[in-house]
C-alpha cells in the first residue's frame, strides 16, 4: 500500500519552509507557506524559451561535458541495454550522447517543461513524452535501464513512480536514481542555507535509509550507493558554505542563472575561490562515507 503522509512530525522550521518527517516511511516532506501550484506552471520558464537553457554560454559548454560523462557512465551500468527511459530528461544531452556515441538503439525520454521538450525534440530529434511519467502510457514498452536525475525530490508522490518504474523495466533491468542527500555534511551544518533545500522546487528529501527502504519495498535490489558527484558536490557544498557565512540567498548560483551583476557578488566570488578547494578535498575525503552532497544509487529488479 502506497504511503499517504498522515502521520507527519515537524523536524525543521525555516520560517516560510517547514520539513516534516513521515512517521510511516520515513521521508521528509518540505511545506512552504504559499499556495501549491500546478507543476507545469512552475517549470514553465526553468528554461529559457528559445534554447531550453538555464545558463550563461560558458557554463553551458561545462554542462555539455557533464552530461556526456554522465552518458559514458550510464552505459557502465548496462552495457548490453537496447532501450533507456530518462525521467525528467532535460534538455535531453544525455539520451542524444547515449544514441550518437554509444549506439543504444532506443532511447526515450519524459519532460513536462515546454521549452525543453520542445529542444530535445526538435533541435535533438529525440523521442520525449512531454507528460508526467504518471500520466503516460507505454503500452507494452519495457526498459532495460530506467534513469531519473534529480527528479524524484521534486514530485510530491515518490513512491507511485517507484512502482511504475518497477513496471516499466525487464527482468534484470536497472534504475540508476540521483537525489540531494539530506545526510549531506554541508547540511548539517549550514542549515537553512543549504542549497538543496531550494523550497521552490523540491517537495521530498531522503537519506540512504528512506530511499532503501522505499526501493526494497517494490522488491529493487540496491546494486552501489554513493554520495560524490563531480558536477554537484563541490558547487553545492561551496555555494552553501558562501551562503550560511554571508547569511544571504544564494546570491552566486542565482547569478549564473540571470546573469545579473550585484554589488555582494564581488565578496561572494572572492569566498568562492578560498572555499571551494576546501569543498573539494572535504568531498574527496567522504567518498567512501554517506555523508556526501548527492545519492547516487543502482538498484535492480
Amino acid at each position: 500500500m502506497i504511503c499517504k503522509h498522515k502521520s507527519l512530525k515537524k523536524i525543521k522550521d525555516f520560517g516560510q519552509q517547514k520539513l516534516y518527517l513521515c512517521s510511516d516511511c520515513d521521508i521528509i516532506i518540505s511545506k512552504i507557506d504559499s499556495p501549491p501550484i500546478e507543476a507545469s506552471q512552475i517549470y514553465k520558464e526553468y528554461y529559457e524559451e528559445q534554447k531550453g537553457g538555464r545558463f550563461g554560454f560558458g557554463l553551458e559548454t561545462l554542462i555539455k561535458l557533464f552530461r556526456f560523462n554522465r552518458a559514458r557512465s550510464i552505459k557502465k551500468i548496462q552495457p548490453s541495454a537496447k532501450a533507456i527511459l530518462d525521467i525528467g530528461c532535460g534538455r535531453g544531452f544525455i539520451l542524444y550522447y547515449l544514441k550518437k556515441y554509444f549506439s543504444i538503439p532506443t532511447v526515450i525520454g519524459t519532460q513536462i517543461s515546454h521549452p525543453a521538450a520542445e529542444f530535445a525534440k526538435k533541435k535533438l530529434h529525440l523521442d520525449i513524452y512531454e507528460k508526467d511519467l504518471l500520466a503516460i502510457d507505454f503500452n507494452s514498452q519495457k526498459f532495460d535501464l530506467i534513469t531519473m536525475l534529480h527528479v524524484l525530490e521534486h514530485v510530491p508522490n515518490p513512491e507511485k513512480y517507484i512502482e511504475k518504474i518497477y513496471q516499466l523495466l525487464n527482468k534484470g533491468g536497472k534504475l540508476l536514481i540521483e537525489v540531494p542527500n539530506f545526510n549531506a555534511w554541508t547540511r548539517k551544518i549550514t542549515g537553512q542555507y543549504w542549497l538543496s533545500l531550494d523550497p521552490e522546487y523540491h517537495l521530498i528529501f531522503f537519506n540512504y535509509q528512506n530511499i532503501a527502504q522505499l526501493l526494497k519495498k517494490y522488491n529493487f535490489k540496491i546494486k552501489k550507493i554513493n554520495t560524490f558527484s563531480f558536477e554537484y558536490s563541490v558547487f553545492t557544498s561551496t555555494q552553501s558554505i558562501v551562503s550560511a557565512i554571508t547569511r544571504s540567498d544564494q546570491i552566486f548560483y542565482k547569478f549564473l542563472q540571470n546573469k545579473k551583476f550585484t554589488t555582494p557578488l564581488i565578496i561572494h566570488i572572492l569566498l568562492f575561490i578560498i572555499i571551494l578547494p576546501i569543498s573539494l578535498i572535504i568531498n574527496i575525503l567522504l567518498y567512501p562515507s554517506l555523508r556526501g552532497e548527492v545519492l547516487r544509487i543502482v538498484a535492480k529488479k
